[in-house]
């Protein structure tokens, strides 16, 4: 298990086990890409594997993938967390299946988002 913290607009990778800072991973990453990796390891952890945060970018074939065989409620919160990191609704995020399908803490993720939404 790891644990990513934001250190100046930088991403930090440690082992959970053994504490040991994993320095040769540390990434630079932009102030909104830091602060959407944190709120992504916060509330989505499960998506972590769909980004490659060192090319600053995310894992087209692994999306694919993961939303064929995800839950429908895991993969309206991938719709969503990519729609965000990208900047659009090229994955068809719906608003109305999420308020059917979304349990209420991932319903909050969403609704806090709308209320204070960031750019990665």
């Amino acid at each position: 298990m790891v644990t990513l913290r934001h250190i100046k607009y930088s991403v930090v990778i440690i082992d959970e086990n053994t504490g040991i800072e994993m320095n040769k991973l540390n990434i630079s990453l932009s102030e909104g890409q830091a602060k959407y990796v944190l709120w992504l390891e916060e509330n989505m952890p499960f998506l972590l594997p769909l980004f490659d945060f060192e090319e600053r970018s995310y894992k087209p074939e692994a999306v694919k993938q993961y939303l064929e065989v995800a839950s429908h409620g895991e993969t309206i919160m991938a719709r969503f967390a990519l729609g965000v990191w990208r900047h659009n609704d090229e994955l068809n995020f719906d608003f109305i299946d999420a308020a059917q399908t979304l349990d209420v803490k991932n319903m909050k993720v969403v609704t806090d988002w709308l209320k204070n939404p960031f750019w990665p």
